[in-house]
């Protein structure tokens, strides 16, 4: 039976992660392409697009000439129904658990740092995280390291990458860890294991948050046994 040691802090990713928020996503980009008289997406069609930077999605789902006045037309949508946003099953109870255990957390997202923000407190998760790094906020959004970095700069824990977990669920969140030399997570979120997991090899990759949450009631104050 191999140990692995508790981390010192905890990033997370926030659509996907801990937001479940993919199908108020797709409803919020349909309206917009509505707007500019595009054809809707399939959930399927728009899930390509799910968790990618933000100036890559506007630019590929809009055009160039359109990325501005999309922007606006979504976020007009999402602070009149950000609401609506649900928290990925059980998630609460993982966050609970390391905020029990005294590790520290924060967000790393593509996301708009203001509308994360209004979720988080949707919530009731603000006394959860002490730093939220959004998109644009760093010099690249995920899967450059440069949003993770900043975040652990911002926590002013003084700690190093690679004692921290990035928890994730798109190989953009593998991506930025790896880059950053964290070590990764992942949320399957009950869907089978992705192609991409063989090329990152996260540090643990779990079904969904109640088994995460059922892994970390495993610790004692060091250390956490990962089953054989």
């Amino acid at each position: 039976m191999e140990t692995i040691t508790l981390p010192k802090a905890v990033f997370w990713d926030w659509d996907g992660t801990l937001a479940d928020s993919i199908d108020f996503l797709h409803g919020a980009h349909n309206h917009v392409r509505s707007i500019f008289g595009k054809g809707v997406f399939t959930r399927e069609e728009f899930s390509q697009y799910f968790g990618q930077p933000r100036e890559k999605l506007y630019r590929e789902i809009y055009g160039a000439d359109k990325i501005e006045d999309a922007k606006k037309h979504f976020e007009t949508y999402v602070y009149a129904n950000h609401h609506q946003i649900k928290a990925i099953p059980d998630a609460q109870k993982t966050l609970q658990t390391f905020h029990d255990l005294n590790i520290p957390m924060g967000v790393v997202t593509n996301k708009k740092g203001e509308l994360v923000a209004r979720e988080i407190t949707n919530h009731g998760w603000d006394d959860y995280f002490i730093t939220t790094i959004g998109a644009g906020e760093a010099e690249a959004d995920k899967p450059s390291p440069a949003p993770l970095l900043l975040a652990l700069e911002q926590s002013g824990l003084g700690l190093q990458p690679q004692d921290i977990w990035y928890v994730g669920d798109t190989d953009n969140d593998l991506g930025c860890a790896a880059a950053a030399g964290s070590k990764a997570i992942f949320i399957l979120n009950d869907e089978p294991e992705p192609e991409y997991l063989k090329e990152y090899q996260p540090l643990l990759t779990f079904k969904n948050h109640n088994a995460f949450t059922d892994f970390l009631l495993q610790c004692d104050t060091n250390t956490i046994k990962q089953t054989a």
